[in-house]
């Protein structure tokens, strides 16, 4: 019996649904996802915890030991204190004391040549006698120790003479004023009339003050306040603490006590 083959130029058929449904084809499992190319960084929580603020830092343990959760944190500016630190600094800003300092070497220089001058002509048998030494040595033989005249030449001498010592020893009036630092190797020196100005600003910065005056005479700090309130009590001390915190802040070498004076408008 001889089987019919096809031709292939025909198309085949499609079968006719028959009612039934046939089983759709698995799915194929997902391909791996490739590898974040180098560089890119996986994407970020939709929350995040916000960054410090700039120039601030986490609290660190001192180096001392750490401080106690009653302990204030420390003000902005102070320095350590340092002894031998605050002696350097208060060395490189002491007063030379130039104008004393040149008035004895102009002196003692001029009685050097004098000197010079009469031993020199003596020795060439020339004496120049600008000083009359014969006058002076007929006087001195003739006139005791106990002569009035004496006894002030000798004690306007001393007197000379103990001046100069005291310049000398006795540190005179700074042009600047030396803050402390910490190191004695560094020397950092404040105007006066800076060191004043700010002590004024921020004398004028308490509620009340209208307009602040300060003084400095030696290490003794004035503050003179205006105020245009009519009930001033308790706004001296206000300025008081005002100004001391203005002076533990610029730290500077040494104790400066304030008073304070007030003037109502």
């Amino acid at each position: 019996m001889a089987r019919q083959v096809p031709d292939p130029a025909e198309p085949v058929p499609s079968p006719e649904p028959t009612g039934e449904t046939t089983n759709a084809p698995r799915a194929q499992p997902p391909e791996p996802a490739a590898p974040p190319a180098y560089g890119t960084t996986e994407p970020a929580p939709a929350y995040s915890a916000p960054a410090p603020a700039y120039g601030t830092a986490e609290p660190s343990p001192s180096a001392y030991g750490t401080a106690g959760p009653s302990s204030p944190p420390p003000m902005y500016g102070t320095v350590a204190k340092d002894a031998s630190a605050d002696r350097a600094a208060v060395r490189a800003f002491r007063p030379r004391r130039v104008l004393p300092s040149v008035i004895t070497a102009v002196l003692m220089t001029l009685l050097g040549l004098l000197v010079a001058l009469e031993v020199i002509s003596a020795l060439l048998g020339r004496p120049l006698r600008l000083v009359p030494y014969d006058r002076i040595l007929s006087w001195a033989t003739s006139t005791p120790w106990n002569d009035p005249r004496v006894m002030a030449g000798a004690g306007l001498v001393g007197l000379l003479g103990l001046l100069l010592v005291l310049l000398s020893l006795v540190p005179g009036r700074p042009t600047l004023i030396p803050v402390r630092t910490g190191d004695r190797d560094l020397a950092i020196g404040m105007q006066r009339r800076g060191f004043t100005r700010s002590l004024a600003h921020a004398a004028e910065q308490v509620q009340g003050v209208e307009h602040a005056r300060v003084r400095l005479r030696g290490k003794a700090v004035h503050v003179a306040a205006d105020s245009g309130m009519r009930d001033v009590r308790g706004l001296a001390d206000a300025v008081r603490e005002a100004v001391n915190l203005r002076i533990t802040a610029l730290s500077p070498v040494g104790k400066y006590p304030v008073s304070v004076s007030l003037r109502e408008k």
